[in-house]
């Protein structure tokens, strides 16, 4: 099932006008850590060029289980939500966009998780082939970049 924040990040990766892509807070062992503290997300960077300037939009999402006690059987039975964070460019700074998304169950969850998943490494595998640069074993690294300076990275700030 898809909702309004899956199709507006997907969206967002999905844009003709995509020239980079990063992620920077990527679990990918995201259902075993939920399962243990019932609480997952990551962030990415998605640089696009407008009108000829490059501009960065980074997204966050947080997903919480609604755990109602400290002793929690199973957090894949429960409902949560995800909150959901837009850091977009403007004149003088960046604007933060706050949406927040419910979910019935972890499977719920991690299906949207998984779309968003998808769109971001077709077009990662897509710029990646643009730079004539290998993609290696996808679902074993913690970090992926494409297309972006390293003062867009932020590394080393």
């Amino acid at each position: 099932m898809r909702d309004e924040v899956t199709e507006e990040i997907i969206g967002l990766i999905t844009a003709e006008n995509v020239v980079g892509l990063a992620t920077h807070r990527h679990y990918p062992r995201e259902r075993i850590i939920y399962s243990r503290f019932g609480r997952c997300g990551f962030a990415i960077d998605v640089v696009k060029e407008v009108d000829g300037v490059r501009k960065t939009f980074s997204v966050l999402v947080e997903a919480y289980a609604d755990a109602s006690s400290d002793k929690v059987e199973d957090f894949f039975k429960l409902p949560g939500k995800i909150l959901y964070i837009l850091s977009s460019p403007s004149d003088g700074g960046r604007v933060l966009k706050r949406r927040e998304a419910a979910y019935r169950d972890g499977e719920d969850l991690f299906s949207r998780v998984e779309q968003v998943r998808r769109s971001f490494y077709s077009v990662y595998s897509r710029l990646k082939e643009k730079e004539k640069e290998a993609v290696t074993r996808i679902g074993e690294e913690i970090f992926h970049a494409v297309g972006l300076t390293a003062d867009e990275l932020h590394l080393g700030v």
